[in-house]
């Protein structure tokens, strides 16, 4: 029986819950790890796999039993499924089981949320920023938290969320497969890629400090009742940091100049257009298609111009990560320069992307 206690990791299988599950057994945590399926969830040396659907109330019960502690990092992250779909996950399934939870005697509870729900701004933000979420995705993740805050601060499990900047990782789909893809699609029809530079500034954070962070605050008594921004504090340009991607695959590239502004805003006003929008959302997927096909990849990844990545095209989000980090907590990967480079090796070594001489 592990010194710890029990804690139940959610969305086992998942960029962070990945991290999550591993850290915390190295951490001295019996684990059980749970997902929708137990396909591509690691069984735990100390603890168990428990397959669950968080939509179906009465499987929480046994999910939830003999835990201490709930790390709750499942969630719906396709923004182009409908409200209910994406309201069904993010915020009612975040109810049911912390009300399972509380029934079965959990202590703490730990809600991986987002900063896409705050209110956006040229300089940095952090978490006394106003919450303004866009759009059905951060409508819902704004529910779940909603429902914490409004929680006896008595009542058991006592919770903390996490916002976290964008996120990159192994196993990531959505934003990273994105920047994952830039280079090689453009590679495609030029030995020599041209670099930008400038773009809306912004932070991310690799998920094994996503991860690292719901492991400190679960245990620390300072961070009750609380939320905190996770970030990794790096602040780039959106064009410098596709040009960081191609020097991670080794690509030669030439410099195009710092592109304007106002051409970033244009772009992201044009890519609202449904039209417009789903065009190069066809484009970039018959594009990969052809990139999958010449290099021989596994068909892992989906690139979308979905509605997280276009707001980081047009506007900056600069998470601070300061209340965090007055705990305690650092970043392993201060640099995004130096984590995605960790993270594409991953890619690379299970095929979904290509690799250059």
């Amino acid at each position: 029986m592990s010194s710890k206690g029990t804690v139940l990791v959610t969305g086992a299988r998942g960029t962070v819950g990945n991290y999550v599950a591993s850290l915390a057994e190295a951490a001295g945590w019996r684990v059980i790890a749970s997902d929708i399926s137990d396909r591509g969830v690691r069984v735990p040396m100390r603890g168990e796999v428990r397959v669950a659907d968080l939509r179906h109330e009465d499987s929480l019960p046994r999910l939830v039993e003999g835990c201490d502690a709930v790390i709750h990092t499942a969630a719906e992250l396709d923004v182009t499924k409908a409200a209910a779909a994406l309201s069904a996950i993010n915020t009612e399934a975040v109810a049911s089981l912390y009300e399972a939870a509380s029934a079965a005697g959990v202590k703490r509870f730990v809600h991986l949320s987002t900063a896409a729900l705050y209110e956006r701004r040229d300089g940095p933000i952090d978490e006394d920023t106003p919450l303004a979420p866009e759009g059905p995705y951060g409508l819902s993740k704004l529910g779940a938290e909603v429902f914490l805050r409004g929680l006896d601060p008595e009542r058991k499990p006592h919770w903390t969320v996490l916002r976290a900047a964008p996120i990159y990782g192994r196993r990531g789909r959505h934003f990273a497969a994105s920047l994952l893809a830039v280079g090689p699609i453009i590679r495609l029809t030029t030995p020599v890629v041209p670099r930008p530079a400038g773009g809306p500034e912004g932070t991310m954070v690799h998920a094994e400090d996503v991860a690292r962070a719901s492991l400190f605050v679960l245990e620390h008594p300072d961070a009750v009742g609380r939320a905190f921004d996770v970030s990794d504090g790096d602040v780039l340009g959106l064009g410098e940091r596709i040009g960081v991607t191609f020097d991670a695959y080794g690509l030669r590239s030439i410099s195009t100049g710092k592109t304007p502004e106002a051409f970033f805003e244009l772009l992201s006003r044009l890519l609202r257009t449904r039209n417009l929008a789903g065009g190069l959302d066809t484009a970039a997927a018959l594009a990969w298609r052809t990139v999958v096909a010449r290099h021989r990849l596994k068909p892992a990844l989906r690139p979308r111009f979905d509605r997280e990545v276009l707001d980081l095209v047009g506007r900056p989000l600069i998470v601070r990560a300061e209340r965090l980090r007055s705990l305690g907590w650092e970043p392993r990967f201060p640099r995004f320069e130096s984590g995605f480079a960790e993270v594409l090796r991953w890619y690379q070594a299970e095929r979904w992307v290509p690799r250059y001489s």
